[in-house]
């Protein structure tokens, strides 16, 4: 069953493209990379999936609805999450607290979330009262994908995943 679906996707900054016309899709249970130069285009098309930017043309289609016009927030609760490049964590709270705002579309936080994440990346767990800030660039890549993770989402997306890791981190991540 294809789960994510581009055609035609033409994304703009002003009056410059940057993409032209980009099509592929993504099954259920698939791995697929965007591999590129940069400056190719990878990351304006995993930010216009993700609803942070609009298309000028094109459609994107998520286990068949229509998103390319829909809010990030809405695209999230659907199940398709991103874990950008860069990092992108809150450094003055704590790792529980990050992980808690990931699942910010559930009241309550569920204890089966957290455990899951922490299985996955148990030094979250030894780490869960500190301060992200003070996390190595590994633990906070980790922090990032579990927060990404804590929405429970059908397909995520990954920006830059190892971008400035130790090839050792990049194996354990």
């Amino acid at each position: 069953m294809t789960l994510l679906d581009v055609r035609d996707l033409v994304t703009a900054y002003g009056s410059v493209k940057a993409l032209h016309g980009v099509s592929f899709h993504v099954d259920e249970g698939e791995i697929v990379a965007l591999l590129g130069a940069n400056g190719a285009g990878k990351t304006t098309a995993l930010r216009t999936i993700s609803g942070l930017l609009r298309p000028r043309s094109g459609e994107v289609r998520f286990a068949g609805d229509r998103i390319d016009t829909r809010p990030a927030h809405e695209i999230v609760r659907l199940g398709l999450t991103q874990v950008p490049e860069g990092r992108w964590i809150f450094t003055l709270m704590t790792v529980d607290e990050n992980l808690r705002l990931g699942a910010y579309a559930e009241p309550r936080v569920p204890r089966e979330a957290l455990d899951r994440v922490f299985a996955l990346f148990p030094r979250l767990a030894e780490r869960r009262g500190q301060l992200a800030g003070t996390l190595s660039g590994g633990e906070q890549q980790m922090l990032a994908m579990a927060r990404a993770l804590m929405t429970r989402p059908r397909l995520l997306l990954l920006d830059e995943p190892s971008m400035g890791l130790a090839p050792v981190l990049v194996r354990q991540i």
